[in-house]
């Protein structure tokens, strides 16, 4: 169970996505440029025990992908960008990330694919990215233009996601053209501890480089340096960094370190300082403080030492240095404090306070020790300098590989082939003493050793091979391939010093010795090995659609699938399988063509019918994908009746039970002698009559297509097929017949695929020529139609001839397109009584200002009679933006004289009015109606005169004057001006019908004085008394500008 957890912890989750649209029907027919698998840098995968794979703030990364042309045409021009995102937790794509420098992070290459060598990466015109080939034969590393070398990106701090995408003219399928990984990159400490020699060798006393010290002509001591430095991607001062040295010599020699004798000594690195050791979150006061070397941030720390060889001539020693521990204070979690819960308080308090905890390793554990060595005598030592394990081959340990990683560096590997490789190396004192040499290993999965040997030599997988020689001044290297599994490897590489020299019967001599330091000869390296799943890149039905069962063409399925362990997807095995079991012949390896699927359509495939297919990787690693249709059955059901009238229903249909025709009878053809036929005119007599009965039907839904023959002989008169639904109405099959043979002839009804299976009801074969129905006979005559108040339309008309029954008067309204009757789609369309000749369309259905086309028409099912027609425009304002100012109101005896001036175009103004009020108001508020509005005729009207009213206290009354259109639509506007009744009171108007302003004979309301009724008109009149309602428009500051339809 555990090792199942380590397995699925350590899975790169990205792998196990389903990364792919399936497409359904069709193969992709032309250039199909794909991102399969974005190699690099690799998908961050985060666990509660933390992330994987990982980057280190300055890390530099190229970019790797897999392209390849999915489709069926070469591909000759192909271009390629990199772009990174930033994102969070969620792993949505944010906006474009930028640099240190504040560029985008993004890159892109057009001249990846093109005519021109010279231009471009690769030459179209003459190596053309084929059909199913990946760019470059296998994974590509992205290129700048212009040879610019790898696409680089250096990260800082963040979360992100990362674009890869190709372009290619002519793709057919742009949605595999572009694949995101997401990549967390963290910031990086580390602790380096460093041995060096120093030694005067005529230019004063320098650190050398060279890592053994050969003192044969040395007197005295010889001196070194431990250097220890603190250096990260952000702010680092460890605290009490503690090394220990050990001192291992062979003879006589001795040593010191910082004035102490030299044998195994713990150091403490840094200066001190006096620095908060604890902090409570809440309370700044409650801080402790002490005194403890800290190793400053990039600042290096040195003590010196020195060996004293000793008198013997072979004396020889050895100095290790390596971190035991430090201390890091900061928030952490064993700082860390919570409250109990009590009864009555359930809450918790938890305070992230800050403490110190000790810690044992960095970001980079192979800076973490360091050694050196010397001798007095020629001091033999060979290591192995690197150890790492290249991958990316086929499956077969073909191809080349794509990645390398060294012994101490994070990641995983993967499945599949892979060559263990490692450098050797002379580290003696003398290069030109070559030393004979071999390496043994042992390679061991999850504890159980799988393979041991001894290698001297890497002659494949390799761009430099190398044939085995003496070690001295050049290197060596030996490698091994292996198919790795997943689990946790362990590999030890044991590098073996010849304790003889050569013979004559050695082709290449060398000298034989003991090794000095052994502990440089060994390295093992864990690894944690994850199958990655394959990649299902398409899953598509190639066949055409809809699927009949017992149809003549088969069907294929195609699939394509990658496996980034396995570029070739030699390894993959393919199987398909529905609800029902495997598919017959369907199954093998992608070399045995089991990519396509190809079968005929049984039975059992009726109904929904899910295909799963299933790939395999040789690790056992399984993917699949799952693509739905639906298999329809095909049944052709006949009958024939005693008279030897024979039905033949083909329908395709969903479901498994079996379509038949149940009852097929003669009936009583002279039952329906005399019938009136629905769009024909006459009457009618049938030749024969048959009850029809399915045994069930079936709603158009679940019908694909159905077909109804019936088959008579062509003595019997028929002319055409009618049917009788359950509803007794009448439908039309067919009114021709084709002929079967000289005796015999059928009428075929193709059902529209919007009706269900024809339920029970009669067939009926009618006799005589059908005539066809016409149009109506009655028209629309003299019709107009013209705009009217408040944006109505009023329409009128007469109708000539008479009007039938089956006959209607109906009308359409169409803003600004001319919608014809009898359709009217989209448009106002209505049915009106037969007795009316007029019709009003409502002025809340218009636009000032719109066209309308508007027609009449009479209209049966067969369609209409020449409609009346005619164009209106919406008429709901006083246009020209007119208004009066300047409104001035005056006193003269016992009336008030009202002027104004006009501003705007008064084209479309027909009489001015003077609206009044005893209370200030505004443009909503404007008194309405003929008592409170007296009017002038003219449009340049710009005086009224009217009487005060008779009886009067002072009263203050507010004035404004408003413009009013022919067909009765007027403005509105606000008080402009008003005028205090300052006349002594007059009881002298006895009622007798001479009305004044604000006079009604009952001192409380004022009319109108009766000389102004033949100014406002008789059109104001009507009106008025009839109340009708108001419409603002406009939108003037202040309420100006609005009008008012009456």
């Amino acid at each position: 169970m555990l090792l199942l957890t380590s397995f699925l912890a350590g899975m790169d989750m990205h792998e196990l996505e389903e990364q792919v649209v399936i497409e359904e029907t069709g193969a992709r027919s032309g250039a199909d440029a794909t991102v399969v698998a974005i190699t690099t840098p690799k998908e961050t995968t985060c666990n509660d025990q933390g992330c994987r794979n990982t980057l280190q703030v300055g890390e530099e990364t190229t970019f790797a992908a897999y392209i390849k042309n999915d489709g069926t045409a070469d591909i000759t021009e192909m271009s390629y960008s990199v772009t990174v995102y930033l994102t969070d937790s969620s792993r949505a794509v944010g906006d474009v990330a930028k640099d240190a420098n504040g560029n985008d992070l993004i890159w892109s290459n057009t001249d990846v694919m093109c005519d021109d060598a010279s231009v471009c990466l690769y030459d179209g015109s003459t190596d053309p990215l084929t059909a199913g080939s990946f760019l470059g034969g296998g994974k590509s590393t992205l290129q700048l233009p212009s040879g610019g070398g790898d696409i680089t990106w250096t990260p800082i701090r963040g979360e992100y996601m990362v674009s890869i995408s190709v372009g290619a003219p002519g793709d057919v399928d742009t949605a595999n053209n572009a694949e995101l990984v997401y990549v967390l990159v963290e910031d990086w400490y580390d602790i380096e501890v460093d041995l060096v020699w120093v030694a005067d060798l005529g230019n004063g006393a320098e650190e050398l480089e060279s890592s053994s010290f050969d003192a044969s002509s040395t007197e005295g001591d010889i001196d070194f340096k431990l250097k220890v430095t603190a250096d990260g991607s952000d702010t680092f001062d460890p605290r009490n960094v503690t090394v220990r040295v050990a001192f291992t010599q062979g003879s006589q020699a001795t040593g010191t370190l910082g004035g102490q004798t030299l044998t195994i000594n713990d150091v403490v690195a840094g200066t001190d300082a006096t620095v908060d050791t604890y902090q409570n979150e809440t309370d700044p006061n409650a801080t402790t403080t002490d005194t403890r070397k800290v190793l400053s941030y990039q600042t290096t720390w040195e003590l010196s030492g020195s060996v004293t060889p000793g008198t013997a001539s072979d004396a020889s020693w050895e100095l290790t240095a390596e971190i035991v521990e430090y201390t890091m204070y900061g928030q952490y979690e064993e700082c860390v404090e919570s409250s109990d819960a009590t009864e009555g308080n359930e809450n918790v308090t938890t305070w992230n306070n800050l403490c110190e905890v000790p810690q044992e390793g960095d970001d980079r554990p192979r800076t973490d020790s360091d050694m050196i060595s010397g001798s007095s005598d020629v001091y033999d030592d060979i290591r192995i300098s690197r150890m790492g394990i290249y991958q990316g081959y086929n499956s077969d340990c073909t191809g080349a590989a794509s990645t390398f990683t060294q012994e101490g560096e994070d990641g995983d590997l993967n499945v599949g082939c892979s060559l263990i490789y490692a450098d050797v190396e002379h580290r003696g004192s003398k290069m030109t003493k070559e030393y004979g040499w071999n390496v043994s290993y042992t390679v061991s999965l999850d504890g159980n050793q799988l393979d041991s040997g001894v290698l001297t030599e890497c002659l494949q997988g390799t761009d430099m091979p190398y044939s085995w020689a003496p070690l001295g001044i050049m290197g060596g290297s030996v490698c091994m391939f292996t198919t790795m599994e997943p689990g946790q490897y362990t590999i030890d590489f044991s590098l073996h010093m010849n304790e003889k020299s050569s013979t004559d019967t050695d082709p290449v001599p060398w000298s034989g010795g003991t090794d000095m330091r052994t502990s440089n000869n060994d390295v093992t390296m864990i690894v944690d090995v994850i199958n990655n799943l394959p990649v299902i890149t398409s899953f598509e039905l190639t066949s055409d659609l809809p699927i009949v069962v017992g149809q003549e063409a088969p069907l294929v399925f195609a699939v394509s699938a990658f496996d980034v362990d396995d570029p070739s997807g030699d390894g993959l095995n393919f199987n398909y399988t529905y609800p029902g079991g495997w598919i017959d012949g369907c199954a093998g390896s992608q070399a045995s063509g089991a990519t396509v699927c190809t079968t005929p359509v049984f039975p059992s495939f009726i109904g929904n019918f899910p295909v799963t297919v299933v790939v395999t990787d040789e690790h056992g690693g399984e993917v699949s994908k799952e693509i739905d249709h639906f298999v329809w059955n095909s049944v052709v059901a006949t009958a024939t009746s005693d008279a030897g009238v024979e039905i033949q229903y083909s329908v395709n249909y969903s479901g498994v039970s079996e379509f038949s025709i149940t009852t097929f009878t003669d009936a009583n053809a002279a039952d329906y002698a005399e019938e009136q036929l629905e769009g024909y005119t006459g009457t009618y007599a049938a030749v024969a009559a048959l009850d029809y009965a399915p045994s069930f039907t079936k709603d158009s839904s679940e019908v694909l297509d159905q077909t109804v023959s019936v088959i008579v002989a062509k003595d019997l008169g028929a002319t055409s097929l009618w049917y009788i639904d359950s509803n007794s109405k009448w439908v039309i099959l067919s009114d021709a017949a084709t002929d079967v043979d000289a005796t015999t002839e059928k009428f075929t009804y193709v059902v529209p695929s919007d009706l269900p299976i024809m339920g029970p009801g009669k067939m009926i074969l009618m006799g005589g020529e059908l005539a066809q129905a016409t149009v109506p006979d009655a028209a629309v005559s003299g019709f107009d139609a013209e705009a009217t108040r408040g944006g109505a339309i009023a329409m009128s008309w007469d109708i000539t001839g008479t009007l039938l029954s089956s006959d209607s008067i109906r009308v359409c309204v169409s803003p600004g397109q001319a919608l014809s009757l009898p359709d009217c789609a989209g448009a106002f369309n209505t049915t009106v009584a037969d007795e009316d000749r007029s019709y009003t369309y409502s002025g809340s259905q218009t636009t000032h200002g719109e066209t309308y086309h508007v027609e009449v028409a009479v209209c049966n099912e067969q369609g209409c009679s020449t409609p009346g027609i005619k164009d209106v425009t919406a008429d709901k304002q006083v246009d020209g933006d007119v208004a009066a100012s300047n409104f001035g109101v005056s006193a003269q005896d016992d009336t008030w004289v009202f002027t104004w001036e006009i501003t705007g175009d008064t084209s479309d103004v027909a009489m001015w009015h003077v609206c009044w009020s005893t209370e200030d108001f505004t443009v909503g508020g404007m008194p309405m109606g003929a008592d409170f509005c007296p009017g002038t005729m003219g449009a340049d009207a710009t005086t009224l005169t009217v009487d005060m009213p008779a009886i009067r206290t002072g009263q203050e009354y507010f004035f404004t004057a408003v413009p009013m259109d022919k067909l009765g639509n007027m403005n509105a506007a606000a008080s402009m001006n008003s005028i205090t009744d300052t006349r002594i009171a007059d009881n002298s108007n006895d009622n007798d019908g001479t009305g004044t302003i604000g006079d009604t004979g009952d001192d409380t309301s004022s009319s109108v004085p009766t000389w102004t009724w033949g100014l406002i008109g008789g059109v104001v009149i009507v009106a008025f008394i009839a109340g009708a309602f108001i419409l603002s428009r406009g939108d003037g500051e202040g309420g100006e500008g609005k009008d008012w339809d009456y």
